[in-house]
C-alpha cells in the first residue's frame, strides 16, 4: 500500500456475521480456482477517507443466515494478519466464493435493483469468479436455490425468473 492509502478496518466477525462481497471474491485458500482477482483493492481505500469494511449477515447489506447459516463462511484470519488484520486478533470469519455470490444476489434480489434480474450477479460477472459447470451448478444447488426460502413471493418471482439465466458460458 502507498502511502496515499491504508488498509480498511475490519470489524470483528462471527460465523453469522462475515466478510464478503467483493471482498470475500478477492480471497482464496489454497487449491481454489474461484473468485475475484483485485489484489488489495478491496481492502484499501484513501487515507483521507478511511472506511470500515461493510459485513454480510444481520444488519450488514444481506442477510442469508436465515437460509444457509453459516455455510461457506471459514476462519480466513491466517491470510489476512500482518496486512489488514493484528496478529492474534482472533478468528477472520469470511464467505467463500459460492456464500459471497449468494450475498451479493440477496443483495439485488431483495433490493429489486431491477424488474427482472439481479444488477451486481449478472450471469457474465459469475462466469468470472467461477471457472466450470460443475461450480455453476453447485452454486444453483447448494446457495442459491435455498435462498427461496427467506424470500416474499415477490422476490421469489424476481429470483425464479433469474435462476435459470445462471449457466455456465
Amino acid at each position: 500500500m502507498g502511502e496515499h492509502y491504508r488498509a480498511i478496518r475490519i470489524p470483528v466477525t462471527t460465523p453469522t456475521r462475515y466478510v464478503s462481497y467483493s471482498a470475500a471474491l478477492n480471497l482464496r485458500q489454497a487449491g481454489e480456482h474461484t473468485g475475484d482477482w483485485h489484489g488489495d483493492l478491496p481492502f484499501i481505500a484513501p487515507a483521507d477517507n478511511p472506511q470500515t469494511l461493510t459485513l454480510a449477515g444481520p444488519g450488514g447489506w444481506s442477510d442469508t443466515t436465515p437460509s444457509l447459516g453459516s455455510k461457506g463462511v471459514r476462519d480466513m484470519a491466517y491470510l489476512l494478519e500482518g496486512k489488514y488484520v493484528r496478529r492474534g486478533c482472533g478468528p477472520v470469519w469470511v464467505a467463500n466464493h459460492y456464500r459471497a455470490i449468494a450475498d451479493f444476489v440477496m443483495v439485488d434480489t431483495q433490493g429489486c435493483w431491477c424488474a427482472k434480474y439481479p444488477r451486481h450477479v449478472p450471469v457474465y460477472n459469475i462466469n468470472q469468479w467461477l471457472d466450470t459447470p460443475e461450480q455453476i451448478e453447485h452454486l444453483v444447488e447448494e446457495y442459491l436455490n435455498p435462498l427461496r426460502n427467506q424470500l416474499s413471493p415477490e422476490e421469489k418471482e424476481i429470483h425464479d425468473a433469474w435462476l435459470p439465466t445462471v449457466v455456465f458460458d
